[in-house]
């Protein structure tokens, strides 16, 4: 098997005699195992009459099994041992996945095996996860790429299983004659068979130990081996289905044109990559690019290549493109420019291999220096790649790129025709023919021209100023992984100067040739008032747009770059390869203060970023009154109308005052982390500086934060059919003590408290309890949305779940505690899967002030001094109905006028 040079773990595939594909994974260092089961069926399986059905089906298998038969049982344990699990549905596959500590995985293996042998599927929980499932296909209906996607799918040869309706709901899922338990079973028998599955376990344990773990557990997984999927006979496209200009009114203002060609399945091309390889060169970004021409057209902000739905006989490839406003009137041209870029691939193909090899290269470095990611994400995607790779490519099958392979890129250059595409533009001046099933999505279809795909077809040649990528300069240094010099610990203060403080840690730990740098820079005038903070956000839109096309082909390099802002100010993060980063890092930092923002920019962003805010009430429930929280916690953290409103009175003048402004007095921290030596970071130190010598110095600037003195309700009306609520408790010190206490009773807490609201009293389908800080603040955050209930049913409902744990709290015996202790304990000690983590773990800690970098051991030792009769006590004192506490409720509005004000009192 191929797998990274880096990659310490041990491998070992096999299939059983049910035909079940494995692939066991020994990682030694890992401090929690996973596993997860792909099966190849999906909604595109679901019967005419009753779609949905394999989405439900996802949702029963949690729901009890033969030897479990409790429905929450295998969440629950799973949870109390510090891990998680989770599930999705797809078109042809479906995928269940789940991480705990080692030591409880075995019997962990015994409970998720039951889910594919001996599932109850029983007539009570049929009733109550069906409304589950109609919640949360209520909770999508204006979620915009639901609306979309479903337009896509009335628009697709009808025979197809594509334009089946996926999520399900009440309607079509009633029971008839019989309960529909007896058809989940049917649907269960005929397709969650061995064969069609791939299963992925992953721990500490031996590879000898793990296959016999999954011998006994999954052998009697019904299968054979013979059996083979029956294939899809019709096509998603028809000749009808072709040639047509298919008009989508989204929710939320957004404009956006795809042009999408249809291909036959792609999945032999992932040897070579050719498809990719293509939309490598089309989603070019540099000079010379089809997205640098049409913007600088100003009728473009974002250009994509290559994405769209794709399966067993089928492949959209789309080109996407966010429209300016002047660009959704000039789609025509845009299109026209397209094919014109199109031309110049077909008239370069002598060119290609070598640029082949430079992205060749690319992958190969990128692979060779992969990082761990979170054990239950990698497994997952695993098992997918276990359905489509071959065995020896299970690892590496996303990264291979054996050869430029002339034939097929010829043969994939052909299905990007004008005969062939479907144009999709989206924007809200439709004037619709029909609606959407389920979501009510207004569209209208229209015929292409004849004599536009005539004229389309005859462009034979690119636009002169139309450039393929050319050499890269970021790809010119060698890939060198530096000996260690002095292991550290910790980051190292490398420099400190009055305003500027630069902190170092060589890695040690991870050995891969990358890196990270962050660079904070804090300014009076980033927190001024309102005006300030929304000119600081809109900044960080505009240097990233005014850069983008200088260096692209830094990202192509392997090295990614972001300007983001903070409270107090912006934040630069560098990432990527070693090699080249300090002089990208160099090149940032003088185009931080000297690229030239233009005024039409300016003023496209602006609207740009005002609709975004505007749009923000109409973001989920839960979504907006998080949004609100945060706002009434953070002083320098506004609602977004405000900041809408701020913004729209601002001028360009203003704008270019405000960022002479800001730079001229900071407070500045940065951390450099990764494959460099102290010699690299002081050589990098004095380049930072030099950048920053104009800049007078200030002191940090601390954020400040609102402490909840009293109960307070706050109510609001939302233009959703949903109401929501909030409730949010906040620590009353810093005491590490009591982070761990909310921890602590938050993990005791959140399985009961989803499994009673949401699977018990099916209030709705987002419900949930969590660990919420706010500025080092710790606190817990309960939240319910429901289509049904209204926010004071969902409050009394919360209030009583509260009340009846407290009464049952005393039942809680001494070794639950312990074992609840010892799941927590794991969630805590996670060590750092990978270097992006760990830079992460290590910056947060900087801008904490933890400069003793020791939070992560203080929270373990103060959870090993918690005790039982500590933990009881300060549920009693949190939840007293007197503690202070947001309580945030909000209700279906009638109309769709703007949110109102939110009303506030004292309980």
């Amino acid at each position: 098997m191929n797998i990274s040079r880096n990659d310490n773990r041990a491998y070992r595939a096999l299939t059983l005699d049910n035909g079940l594909k494995v692939l066991l994974v020994q990682d030694k260092d890992s401090t929690k195992a996973a596993a997860s089961m792909a099966v190849n069926a999906g909604h595109f399986d679901d019967p005419a009459d009753r779609q949905g059905l394999a989405h439900f089906l996802e949702h029963m298998l949690f729901l009890g099994t033969d030897q479990f038969p409790d429905s929450g049982s295998f969440n629950n344990f799973v949870s109390q041992a510090g891990g998680n699990t989770n599930a999705w549905t797809g078109t042809e596959h479906s995928c269940y996945f789940f991480d705990i500590n080692n030591q409880e995985f075995e019997h962990a293996l015994l409970q998720f095996s039951r889910f594919f042998i001996a599932p109850l599927l029983s007539a009570n929980e049929t009733e109550k996860e069906r409304n589950a499932i109609d919640a949360e296909f209520k909770l999508k209906i204006k979620d915009d790429a639901r609306r979309i996607y479903q337009a896509h799918k009335e628009t697709v040869n009808p025979a197809h299983p594509f334009a089946k309706f996926s999520v399900g709901n009440l309607q079509t899922l009633a029971d008839r004659e019989r309960c529909i338990s007896y058809e989940l079973c049917d649907f269960f028998n005929e397709h969650y068979q061995a064969q069609w599955m791939t299963l992925v376990v992953c721990a500490n344990e031996k590879l000898d130990t793990l296959q016999t773990w999954v011998k006994a557990h999954f052998s009697q997984i019904l299968g054979n081996k013979a059996s083979v999927k029956p294939e899809i006979s019709e096509p998603l496209y028809r000749k009808q289905d072709l040639g047509k200009i298919l008009h989508i009114e989204p929710h939320k203002h957004m404009q956006k044109l795809i042009v999408s060609f249809a291909m036959p399945n792609i999945d032999d091309f992932y040897r070579h990559k050719t498809v990719s390889f293509i939309a490598h060169l089309l989603g070019y970004e540099g000079q010379g690019s089809l997205y640098s021409i049409l913007k600088e057209q100003g009728w473009i902000n974002a250009l994509s290549a290559g994405g769209g739905i794709n399966g067993s006989n089928f492949k959209d490839f789309n080109v996407s493109m966010a429209l300016t406003d002047e660009g959704i009137e000039y789609f025509e041209d845009i299109i026209e420019m397209l094919f014109e870029y199109i031309c110049l691939i077909n008239a370069n193909t002598e060119k290609l291999p070598r640029l082949y090899q430079d992205k060749k290269n690319l992958l190969q470095i990128a692979f060779d220096n992969q990082e761990k990611s979170r054990l239950i994400d990698w497994v997952s995607s695993l098992s997918i790649n276990m359905q489509h790779y071959d065995e020896c490519n299970y690892v590496q099958g996303d990264y291979l790129m054996e050869g430029f392979n002339k034939a097929t890129h010829e043969m994939a250059m052909q299905w990007l025709k004008p005969n062939n595409m479907r144009i999709v533009l989206i924007h809200p001046d439709v004037e619709p023919e029909h609606k959407t099933a389920w979501y009510n999505t207004p569209y209208k279809v229209e015929k292409v021209s004849p004599s536009w795909l005539d004229a389309l077809s005859d462009i034979n040649k690119p636009l002169k100023d139309m450039y393929l990528p050319t050499a890269n300069p970021y790809l010119t240094k060698e890939v060198e992984l530096f000996e260690i010099e002095k292991p550290q610990e910790q980051p190292t203060l490398l420099v400190k100067e009055p305003g500027f403080d630069f902190w170092f840690k060589q890695d040690s730990t991870f050995r891969v040739a990358k890196g990270h740098f962050y660079l904070a820079m804090d300014s009076d005038f980033a927190v001024k008032d309102v005006k300030h903070m929304a000119l600081t956000r809109l900044f960080t839109d505009l240097f990233m747009d005014s850069v983008g096309e200088q260096f692209y082909p830094a990202e192509l390099a392997g090295l990614s770059y972001h300007l983001t802002s903070h409270q107090g100010g912006l934040t630069l993060h560098t990432a990527g390869l070693s090699s080249s980063q300090l002089e990208l890092v160099d090149e940032l930092l003088d185009a931080l203060f000297n690229v030239d923002i233009c005024a039409k920019r300016f003023a496209e962003y602006k609207k740009q970023l005002v609709r975004h805010w505007r749009n923000s009430n109409q973001n989920k429930p839960v979504s907006e009154l998080f949004s609100i929280l945060g706002a009434k916690l953070m002083p320098w953290n506004p609602q977004p109308n405000d900041l809408a409103d701020a913004l729209k009175a601002t001028s360009f003048q203003q704008f270019n005052e405000f960022r002479q402004d800001f730079f001229k007095a900071l407070h500045v921290e940065s951390f450099l982390h990764g494959n460099w030596q102290e010699n690299h970071a002081l050589e990098f130190q004095k380049k930072v500086a030099a950048h920053l010598q104009n800049a007078t110095t200030i002191d940090d600037l601390r954020r400040p934060l609102f402490e909840i003195k009293k109960a307070t309700r706050y109510e609001i009306e939302l233009p959703c059919n949903d109401h929501a609520m909030v409730v949010y408790y906040q620590a009353q010190t810093n005491d590490v003590n009591e982070k761990v206490k909310m921890m602590a009773l938050n993990h005791l807490m959140n399985q009961d408290y989803f499994n009673e609201l949401r699977t018990t009293q099916q209030l709705g389908y987002l419900v949930g309890a969590g660990y919420a800080p706010f500025n080092t603040r710790a606190g817990i955050a309960f939240y319910i949305q429901s289509p049904k209930f209204d926010s004071k049913t969902l409050l009394h409902r919360h209030t009583h779940f509260v009340n009846q744990y407290l009464s049952n709290i005393n039942e809680l015996d001494e070794h639950s505690w312990q074992q609840q202790k010892h799941g927590l304990k794991t969630h805590i000690a996670e060590k750092d899967k990978n270097l992006r983590l760990r830079s992460q773990r290590l910056w947060l800690a900087i801008g904490n002030r933890d400069h003793n970098f020791d939070m992560q051991k203080r929270l373990l030792c103060a959870l090993n001094m918690l005790t039982l009769q500590e933990i009881k006590d300060y549920a009693l004192v949190l939840f007293d109905e007197n503690r202070p506490r947001y309580e945030l409720l909000s209700n279906a509005k009638v109309n769709k006028s703007q949110k109102i004000a939110v009303y506030s009192h004292s309980l």
